[in-house]
């Protein structure tokens, strides 16, 4: 039998948790895991993997895995494995264009070593593990880290959030992209998004998903974004089934989330609600009825309004530049909120825009985006990328529109920098030893 084929309906637990209490959070994944018959699977070499896509406490504070979440995850881990052979080993990828033990530290990551023998691992300075797919659809190949391919047992600890670049969601699938390595994380981050999710899952099926839903992340950019109360926990061993009810509690429709259901086209399962077995302490109508009335604010960009005008051509890529500008414009509307009315006036072009442009000041934003008509404007700045990285935006446009995003801070600018300096060279003398 398939991996991921099974007998019966896919099953996905939903707890009620009202804060973060790592000895409550750990009861309640020590039940999940017999819930779903995976206690007994907790042993040898344990990889678990958390969203650290970023952390701050004053820009970025809610869009990761939280310290004292994971700590109750690798209580029920302790626990639970035989202490023979267990080896834990917290494996992630930051994606903000900064080292991921930069991020670790400001999570407080690291602190967990003092109560819980675990290693917490970059992913960018494990070795390199090459994996060829067999179903792959925009990669042949994926490079990761050992410890994701390589392990007894798979466990993944994503931060239930919204997301503009993956159709406004990222929960166990989106999870994914943070096992690719630098040069093959951004590659194909465009209109190929979704497939590029997919074929990640040949490589990243974890056997577990336990969730930090206690406090979600919604409205804003992935990184910046705030935080909202939840109170719960899902947990699942199929990770579409886990994602289809995550995107109801957000009261999206999976269908209109492109990698959900390209992932269901490509035989991951499906996305009918009524194929789950819902279990738990709590009723997803319960859940829906305290997202109610949250707004995730998934819109096209040139419906933004913000100062700038944006004119946003074909094709429209909402996991590349049209979603990173997005994404762009959301931290500041997060986190400099005056400054959102406030922007200067630019007319921004992304994609392939027919007709003619006339402004003071233009921005082109992405390599193919172009103007197919008469441009006439004081001023033209491009940005290339397919799509740009948030770092690269964030620098560039502080240096040519002196606009500062909330992202430039001297703290940030160390840890981009000089902490990708040391990064680099503990990497260097490892592959030496």
């Amino acid at each position: 039998m398939s991996r991921y084929a099974r007998e019966g309906k896919p099953i996905v637990i939903l707890r009620d948790c009202q804060s973060y209490d790592p000895a409550a959070i750990e009861r309640l994944v020590r039940e999940g895991l017999d819930a779903l018959g995976l206690a007994g699977r907790v042993r040898g070499r344990i990889t678990v993997k958390p969203n650290v896509v970023m952390a701050h406490r004053k820009i970025a504070p809610s869009g990761y895995t939280r310290p004292e979440f994971m700590d109750g995850i690798l209580r029920a881990v302790d626990s639970i494995a035989p202490p023979d052979g267990r080896k834990v080993t917290i494996v992630e990828k930051c994606g903000a264009g900064i080292p991921t033990s930069r991020m670790f530290r400001r999570a407080g990551y690291y602190r967990l070593r003092r109560t819980h023998p675990v290693r917490v691992l970059p992913l960018e300075e494990a070795p390199k593990h090459k994996v060829r797919l067999a179903r792959g659809v925009v990669h042949q190949t994926i490079t990761t880290a050992p410890q994701i391919v390589d392990n007894d047992f798979l466990l993944y600890a994503p931060k239930l959030k919204t997301n503009y670049l993956a159709h406004g969601l990222t929960a166990a699938l989106k999870l994914n992209i943070g096992l690719f390595r630098d040069r093959e994380r951004m590659w194909n981050h465009n209109h190929l998004l979704d497939d590029k999710i997919v074929d990640a899952l040949e490589v990243g099926y974890p056997d577990v998903i336990i969730t930090d839903a206690v406090e979600i992340a919604m409205g804003g950019n992935q990184f910046t974004q705030h935080g909202r109360h939840l109170g719960l926990i899902v947990i699942s061993d199929h990770p579409l089934a886990h994602d289809v009810v995550c995107a109801r509690i957000f009261h999206l429709d999976p269908r209109g989330i492109g990698h959900l259901a390209r992932a269901a086209e490509r035989g991951y399962g499906s996305l009918d609600l009524a194929g789950i077995d819902l279990r738990g302490d709590i009723t997803l109508d319960e859940v829906r009825e305290r997202t109610k009335t949250w707004d995730v604010g998934f819109i096209r960009v040139d419906r933004v309004q913000s100062g700038m005008r944006i004119l946003a051509g074909d094709p429209y890529c909402t996991g590349g530049c049209q979603g990173v500008f997005l994404d762009w414009l959301y931290m500041i509307k997060d986190r400099k909120p005056r400054l959102w009315s406030k922007l200067p006036v630019w007319t921004v072009v992304i994609g392939v825009h027919k007709g003619d442009v006339e402004a003071d000041r233009l921005l082109l934003i992405g390599t193919c985006t172009k103007v197919e008509g008469r441009v006439r404007a004081r001023r033209v700045v491009r940005i290339r990328g397919c799509p740009p990285k948030h770092k690269k935006l964030v620098l560039l446009l502080f240096l040519r529109a002196g606009i500062v995003n909330p992202l430039f801070r001297l703290d940030l600018i160390f840890d981009s920098y000089v902490g990708l300096f040391f990064s680099g060279m503990r990497r260097f003398f490892r592959g030496r030893l």
